[in-house]
């Protein structure tokens, strides 16, 4: 098994699943738009700092073997960028606060954790993959 290209595939997933699942409870929940509005905007960059460092690490897990700019500095910025996607993203459930918007669609008391939890690959797959080539 080919430890470097399954630590990118995992990765890319990861972000990808991070950023999917921000995004459902714009989909799922209505007439709730000031306390959904307030609920992402929740904390020090709010849901939309999460997704975006989400997606831009996807991003360079995706190009970082293209070869257009160095791997080993790719890959340092990898770590970097997935390290705070979770960050951002513990700090954002951290500072979600309960509404009544969730006695309606209670899985939502749970929503942030689970993206705090299924962003944790992210860095561990960029560490990973960083091991991988530069060792």
């Amino acid at each position: 098994m080919n430890v470097r290209a399954r630590s990118r595939q995992v990765g890319i997933a990861a972000c990808l699943a991070s950023a999917l699942l921000l995004a459902a409870p714009y989909a799922l929940v209505s007439g709730f738009d000031t306390q959904l509005a307030g609920y992402y905007t929740a904390g020090p960059v709010g849901a939309g700092g999460v997704a975006l460092f989400a997606l831009l690490s996807a991003v360079v897990f995706a190009s970082v073997e293209r070869g257009n700019v160095d791997p080993g500095t790719l890959a340092g910025a990898l770590v970097v960028l997935g390290s705070a996607t979770t960050l951002f993203s513990a700090l954002w459930w951290l500072s979600v606060e309960p509404t009544t918007m969730f006695g309606e669609y209670r899985w939502l008391e749970h929503h942030a954790t689970a993206v705090t939890v299924v962003s944790l690959p992210v860095p561990l797959c960029a560490g990973v993959y960083a091991r991988e080539l530069l060792a």
